[in-house]
């Protein structure tokens, strides 16, 4: 019996637990495969089931490979050996260029497979599916002091409408506009949020969970207690909101990152210099994250390196990704310091597990500074715009 032969039910759920990157090779198979695999019902299904991979941006393209894969390509090779970042990839994708201005995109936001980046004259966003190969161009401003943030509202049991989250990260600074924007993928438009300001110094990246916003901030003009906080955007809403976190103490000269776990909790970092030692501290939230309660953290891993030959200065681009079941932790980060030759950026990683740790510096790269590791799960999922999808 031919797969096709079987009842639609039994077909559709055997082909939701097929990677997408396979169901978009054999999406031209048949007229009903191509239906179904255009189906968000039967895409949100998959998405469900998918696993998760990590992208490795190093400026000059992508690279893509399964997290466990990558786990698994560490845990051979003994976590003191030297890393490869080619270790498992099965996928290369190539950086996006802006075809008006010949400008690389670099990727900033995503969620449901979806990329969003943004070019290196920060004059255009595109968003990206990698899996699908479509792209949406979008006109943005002021991109230089800008976050903008990927996320989503669930109208329904089977669809999701993509939105846009735009601000300055200094919103205290009056020569920007400091007013929030939405950008719609359903009208294809932006509009501003009426009295709707995050009000605070944006520390983190955003990090994108279950549709809505996330990222490490600080209030300028509270204490130094309560300053620091968590703060959500709800993309129903169009809110933003504070969370708890768990840091007890800050230092001057810590790094703050976010990550998502499994896409159903958040893990937060925060990295420090005691007398010339790296430290670092790992929290996971305890339960899945719902969007009505505040959040309940337990730590996941304290680590400590050792000496390591950092200059104060350096301005750190921190991303990380956790693995629950082993308790692993791999970090990277990448440091900007000039000098008098010019500036210098060098990409470091982190791996940590249950008591051991190692620092490796892994390369050096120019000019750019940025993420290293980026999570992602590929996707079906259509890029919509107006009443049309895009190309």
């Amino acid at each position: 019996m031919m797969l096709t032969d079987l009842p639609l039910d039994l077909e559709s759920e055997i082909l939701s637990r097929v990677p997408a990157t396979s169901l978009q090779r054999l999406k031209t198979t048949c007229k009903r495969w191509y239906a179904l695999f255009r189906d968000p019902r039967f895409v949100k299904k998959n998405l469900g089931k998918a696993a998760t991979h990590v992208i490795f941006d190093n400026r000059s393209g992508y690279s893509m490979t399964d997290i466990n894969s990558l786990i698994h390509s560490i845990n051979l090779r003994g976590i003191q050996n030297s890393f490869d970042p080619s270790i498992g990839v099965d996928v290369k994708l190539n950086v996006l260029k802006d075809p008006r201005h010949d400008k690389k995109s670099h990727i900033i936001s995503h969620c449901d497979g979806l990329l969003l980046c943004k070019t290196e004259d920060y004059g255009r966003l595109v968003v990206w599916n990698p899996c699908t190969g479509q792209i949406k161009w979008i006109q943005a401003n002021n991109m230089l002091m800008d976050v903008y943030v990927l996320g989503y509202v669930n109208n329904n049991k089977s669809c999701n409408s993509y939105k846009i989250l735009n601000f300055d990260i200094l919103p205290l600074n009056s020569s920007h506009d400091n007013k929030s924007k939405i950008y719609e993928f359903n009208s294809d438009s932006w509009r501003i949020l009426d009295h709707v300001s995050p009000g605070y110094f944006a520390i983190s990246k955003a990090m994108t969970l279950k549709g809505n916003a996330y990222w490490f901030a600080s209030d300028w003009y509270a204490s130094d207690k309560e300053r620091k906080f968590l703060h959500k955007f709800d993309f129903r809403s169009e809110r933003f909101g504070r969370l708890c976190i768990p840091i007890q103490k800050y230092y001057a000269d810590q790094t703050v990152a976010l990550s998502v776990v499994r896409e159903e909790k958040l893990a937060l970092l925060q990295q420090w210099f005691d007398k010339d030692s790296l430290k670092m501290n790992i929290w996971v939230t305890k339960t899945k994250i719902d969007e009505d309660k505040d959040l309940s953290w337990t730590n996941f891993l304290v680590v400590e390196f050792g000496k390591v030959i950092l200059t104060r200065d350096a301005l750190n681009y921190m991303s990380f990704l956790v693995d629950e079941e082993d308790k692993m932790v791999v970090c990277s980060d990448t440091m900007c310091s000039d000098t008098r030759s010019g500036t210098i950026t060098r990409t470091r990683i982190y791996f940590a597990k249950e008591g051991i740790q190692v620092h490796q510096e892994i390369a050096q790269k120019p000019k750019k500074c940025g993420p290293f590791l980026v999570s992602y799960v590929p996707s079906l999922v259509q890029i919509q715009s107006g009443n049309k999808q895009s190309s």
